[in-house]
C-alpha cells in the first residue's frame, strides 16, 4: 500500500473549501459503509486490495465548528502473509471533528482521535492495540435534520509485537448516512428551520414566507404580524405599528393632511381655521447637529452570521433615539466586514447585517422609508486587516446621512 500517496491526498483535500455554514444536526446517529486497505505487515502482497467495511457512528455538536464523535468499523481482510492468514479488523475510536470550511449545503472537516484496533487472524497473530486516527471529509445537509457524509481516514496502531515491523497502518474510505436526534433548530423562532432559513434574525412575531423572510403585504416597511394596520394605502406614511401617521393628532392621517404640523380637528383637510393658521407660529426647537458619519461602536454579530449579540441592543436603542432626533433626514445603514473570507461572501454578509440593523431600528420606531441598507463587504477598510485589532475595527456598522 502506498502510504505516501494517501498522505498527499489527505493534505490536498484539506486545502479546499471556504464559505457560508451549513446547519448540521446537534446530535446524530448513523451507519457507515466503505472499503479498507491494510499494510503488508498484516496482509502481505494484498496491501493494494480493497476490503469491505461496515460501521456505526454517533456524534454531538460542541459549538459552531467542533463536534465530538465515536464510531465502530469492522472489516474482513484478505491476506497471503505466511503465519498470519486472513484477518478480521475491528476499530473503535473517539475524537473531535473540526469544520474548517463551511459552505451553504456542506462542511469540509478534519477529524482526529484515539482508539483501539482488534485483529483476529487465521494464524496465531491476534492482538488488541491502541491507535491514533486522522481523517478528512465532508458532511452534507440532507432532508430536514439528517446528513450524508464521506471520509478518508488513516489509522495507526502502536506496539504490535505480534507483527514484524511493530505498528499496523490501515486506510479507510467511508460513506455514511446520519439521522438527526431531536427537533431541527430554529434560532429566530419564526417556524422555519435554520437549514432552510434565508433571513435569520427575523423579529419575533413577524409573519414570514417559506424561506423565513418577513412579509410586508402593504409595503409600508412594517412586517406583517407586527403591523396593526396591514392594509395601509400605498404611499402612506406610517408609524412604528404600521398605522397611518398623524403627527398633529387631529384625526386626519398625514397622507391626507394638508397641514400635518397643525391640528385641524373636525376639518376635512386637517387644517385649522384660517385665523389660527395666520397666528404667529412658535419657533421650532433646534435639532441636534448630524455627524457626516456615525460608527455604531460596540454593535457586533455572532461569527459568520447576522445574529446581533446581546451587548449590541443598548447601542442600537440609543442609535434609534438619535435617528428620531435628526428629524426626517434619510440615512444609509452601511455594513462592513474584514477580509477573512472571500470578497463575494463578505459582500453578502455585510448586506445581510446592514438589513438586520435596519430591521431593528424600524422596530424601535424609526420610519422605514428613512432607512436604506447597503453592504460594502471588505472594500472600505479603516484599519490593517493583517492584525486582529485591525480586523475588529473593520467589522462595523455605520449610519450615513444622505
Amino acid at each position: 500500500m502506498k502510504r505516501a500517496q494517501g498522505a498527499c491526498l489527505l493534505a490536498g483535500l484539506a486545502l479546499l473549501g471556504g464559505g457560508q455554514a451549513a446547519d448540521m444536526p446537534a446530535q446524530e446517529v448513523g451507519i457507515l459503509l466503505g472499503a479498507g486497505w491494510a499494510d503488508d505487515s498484516l496482509v502481505g502482497s494484498e496491501d493494494d486490495a480493497a476490503n469491505p467495511l461496515f460501521g456505526l457512528r454517533y456524534s454531538q455538536q460542541l459549538d459552531r465548528d467542533f463536534r465530538l464523535f465515536g464510531d465502530f468499523v469492522y472489516g474482513a481482510y484478505d491476506s497471503d502473509r505466511p503465519g498470519v492468514g486472513d484477518a478480521k479488523l475491528a476499530t473503535l475510536r473517539g475524537g473531535v471533528e473540526w469544520a474548517f470550511s463551511r459552505q451553504r449545503q456542506y462542511d469540509w472537516f478534519l477529524a482526529g482521535g484515539l482508539g483501539l484496533i482488534r485483529a483476529e487472524t487465521d494464524g496465531d497473530v491476534d492482538f488488541t492495540r491502541p491507535a491514533a486516527s486522522f481523517g478528512v471529509g465532508q458532511n452534507w445537509a440532507f432532508g430536514s435534520n439528517d446528513a450524508l457524509r464521506w471520509e478518508l481516514r488513516a489509522d495507526r496502531s502502536f506496539g504490535n509485537d505480534a507483527l514484524p515491523g511493530a505498528g499496523l497502518t490501515q486506510v479507510q474510505v467511508l460513506v455514511g448516512y446520519a439521522w438527526g436526534l431531536g427537533e431541527p433548530s430554529d434560532a429566530d423562532g419564526d417556524g422555519v428551520i435554520d437549514r432552510v432559513e434565508q433571513c435569520p434574525g427575523t423579529p419575533k412575531g413577524a409573519a414570514v414566507d417559506a424561506l423565513g423572510c418577513p412579509l410586508d403585504s402593504d409595503a409600508d416597511g412594517v412586517f406583517d404580524g407586527l403591523d396593526r394596520c396591514p392594509s395601509t394605502p400605498p404611499g402612506a406614511t406610517v408609524d412604528a405599528a404600521g398605522c397611518p401617521s398623524d403627527r398633529d393628532g387631529d384625526g386626519v392621517p398625514d397622507a391626507r393632511d394638508k397641514c400635518p404640523a397643525e391640528a385641524g380637528r373636525g376639518s376635512a383637510d386637517g387644517c385649522p381655521p384660517r385665523a389660527a393658521r395666520e397666528a404667529e407660529p412658535e419657533p421650532e426647537p433646534p435639532r441636534p447637529s448630524m455627524p457626516r458619519r456615525m460608527t455604531l461602536d460596540g454593535v457586533s454579530f455572532e461569527p459568520g452570521s447576522v445574529r446581533l449579540t446581546p451587548d449590541s441592543i443598548t447601542i442600537l436603542d440609543n442609535a434609534a433615539a438619535s435617528l428620531n432626533a435628526w428629524g426626517e433626514v434619510r440615512v444609509e445603514v452601511a455594513g462592513h466586514t474584514d477580509s477573512t473570507h472571500s470578497a463575494a461572501f463578505n459582500l453578502e454578509l455585510s448586506q445581510r447585517r446592514a438589513e438586520a440593523v435596519r430591521a431593528y431600528l424600524v422596530k424601535k420606531g424609526v420610519r422605514a422609508e428613512r432607512l436604506t441598507a447597503r453592504g460594502y463587504g471588505e472594500s472600505q477598510p479603516v484599519a490593517d486587516n493583517r492584525t486582529a485589532a485591525g480586523r475588529a475595527q473593520n467589522r462595523r456598522v455605520e449610519l450615513v446621512p444622505q
